[in-house]
């Protein structure tokens, strides 16, 4: 008898084990170690992402608001003040579009590159690529025709930022050079450059300044009204988002593209050249960015100097993308609801006393809120199964 009870399982189960498991906090038994996995879900309904995403941007407004009255300002004021500043009138409109035309672009640079799962942060550096383009073909062929000129100023703005793009790209292809690092390291490179341009050969004469000269009149962009800065840049910047779209979802190589962003190999067994894929997306994304740097030189500012080189339109337009979710058309959104932010922002520091970097931290909690909704869209949890 005793040799039975000594060879007895020590954790076999009593009678009564049932009747205590029936009283077990139930929140104990979901979170217990090892019942429930983490797995990527096999399709996801966009429907599904747009309610996601909304439901984090909400969720950023309610934080937002709770800032605020932390600062101790009714939320309503100051969201009502912000969008006032943004939309309260035709003239803050239109300049609300003013700012978004860069955006959109830069977006759609990031975008794109990221549809392919090609992680292009170098979207300011290919942007200041573009004007630099720009006034090189300026200065050099300054004797064409307008239209000619034109047309030419924004193809070397558009070559330029493509050939920035495209040294890391090549890089990645041929050596597996990380391409966050590269295009990290090639903003500060060009933006470098720009400053001994512009300390140099390109600064203006008989002034302290580091800028270069102001283009002639000739040269700018048309406007659509006379009492608005708003340019024909932002219909190129919508023509632009159509044509991404059409190439992602119409072309062969936009298959190719939304092929290696889902998965590198598979796409390579199916004849997919990644290698020529990855460079093209590339060029198509600096290209993007170089366009949007010409038509802030041409529409705007008609010289280039430091303060040029300071806007941050490149990393903004890759919270747009991400915001987005890569679709061309929620980029256009994106970047006129970001371009209202950074316009109303000075509206609602006057009628408040909130400081406008308050923009900044919106922008920082909605992408951290959109990746997570991106994340819980793609993964479920599922329970395991326990047989026997």
């Amino acid at each position: 008898m005793s040799e039975q009870v000594a060879d007895a399982p020590q954790d076999s189960p009593r009678p009564d084990d049932h009747e205590a498991g029936a009283g077990r906090d139930p929140l104990s038994m979901l979170f217990q170690p090892g019942a429930w996995r983490l797995e990527r879900r096999l399709h996801t309904r966009p429907v599904y992402e747009l309610y996601a995403t909304l439901i984090a941007l909400a969720i950023t407004a309610v934080i937002i608001g709770l800032l605020v009255i932390i600062v101790g300002v009714s939320p309503l004021d100051a969201f009502a003040s912000l969008y006032e500043g943004a939309f309260g009138n035709r003239e803050s409109a239109l300049e609300t579009l003013v700012q978004a035309t860069p955006l959109i672009l830069t977006g759609l640079c990031a975008a794109i590159a990221f549809r392919a799962g090609v992680w292009n942060i170098g979207g300011q550096g290919q942007f200041i690529a573009g004007a630099i383009g720009t006034w090189w073909v300026y200065d050099t062929f300054a004797g064409l025709p307008a239209p000619v000129l034109f047309v030419a100023m924004f193809c070397g703005a558009a070559v330029f930022g493509a050939v920035w793009a495209t040294v890391a790209s090549v890089l990645l292809v041929r050596y597996g050079t990380n391409e966050i690092l590269t295009t990290v390291m090639l903003n500060f490179v060009i933006d470098s450059g720009l400053s001994w341009l512009l300390s140099g050969p390109w600064q203006a004469n008989d002034t302290p300044y580091s800028q270069t000269e102001r283009m002639v009149e000739s040269t700018f962009l048309p406007r659509f009204f006379d009492d608005s800065r708003l340019h024909v840049g932002f219909a190129l910047a919508l023509v632009m988002a159509a044509v991404v779209h059409f190439l992602v979802r119409r072309t062969t190589l936009g298959f190719e593209l939304r092929a290696i962003g889902v998965n590198k190999q598979a796409a390579s067994y199916k004849g997919v050249s990644v290698g020529a894929a990855i460079i093209a997306v590339m060029a198509i994304s600096g290209a993007l960015a170089g366009l949007a740097g010409a038509g802030e030189l041409l529409g705007l500012h008609h010289r280039i100097n430091f303060e040029f080189g300071g806007q941050a339109v490149g990393f903004t337009g890759i919270i747009i993308a991400l915001v987005a979710r890569l679709h061309p058309a929620g980029v256009i959104v994106v970047a006129i609801a970001f371009a209202g932010l950074l316009n109303g922002a000075t509206q609602m520091q006057v009628g408040t006393g909130i400081p406008a970097a308050l923009v900044d931290v919106i922008e920082g909690v909605a992408l951290v809120l959109v990746l997570l909704a991106a994340v819980a869209c793609r993964y479920r949890l599922r329970k395991i199964a326990h047989h026997g």
